[in-house]
């Protein structure tokens, strides 16, 4: 067989093998599977924080979405609100994406998940402060979030340490 038809043969051949491997669905029930996995972050939760008494509720992962709203109140004044949404990111992977006082920031991707830790850390090193975000259920009343900045090179760390 000459170069040109074995050339000739790959060109046609690659293309074929790859329409027919099914990888997009595989993908897709791992990124389904992963936020099921989160469902432990469900519920409302509430610590002191900023100065201030800190509230958050998560949803469960009910028709394929993590739902998030939060708030930090000093006093009877609100002077922070948050609105986040966990879900899959092209078919691949979960995807955290942030709404601080209700505009679009950058999003996170899930980096590493332990199921059996509860605990969760996204990340984003080409966004500002934070650039990671660790999630971790450590007591059945016990959810602790964690930012900080290992990609931008700060040392500042917030650790929410909240309850139910």
């Amino acid at each position: 067989m000459s170069r040109l038809t074995t050339l000739l043969a790959l060109l046609v051949l690659v293309p074929v093998l790859i329409a027919l491997a099914p990888i997009a669905p595989q993908e897709r029930a791992r990124a389904d599977e992963d936020l099921a996995a989160m469902g432990w972050l469900a519920g409302y939760w509430r610590g002191e924080m900023w100065g201030g008494d800190f509230h958050a509720h998560y949803s469960t992962p009910a028709g394929g979405l993590i739902l998030s709203h939060s708030r930090l109140l000093h006093g009877e004044e609100e002077s922070f609100y948050e609105f986040e949404v966990f879900g899959p990111l092209d078919d691949e992977v979960v995807w955290l994406q942030p709404f601080p006082g209700g505009k679009k920031a950058g999003g996170f991707r899930l980096k590493e998940l332990d199921r059996e830790a509860r605990k969760a850390t996204f990340e984003n090193p080409d966004k500002d402060y934070p650039t990671r975000i660790v999630y971790h259920r450590q007591a059945e009343d016990e959810l602790v979030i964690t930012l900080d900045d290992p990609h931008g090179g700060s040392d500042k760390i917030d650790v929410f340490e909240l309850s139910r």
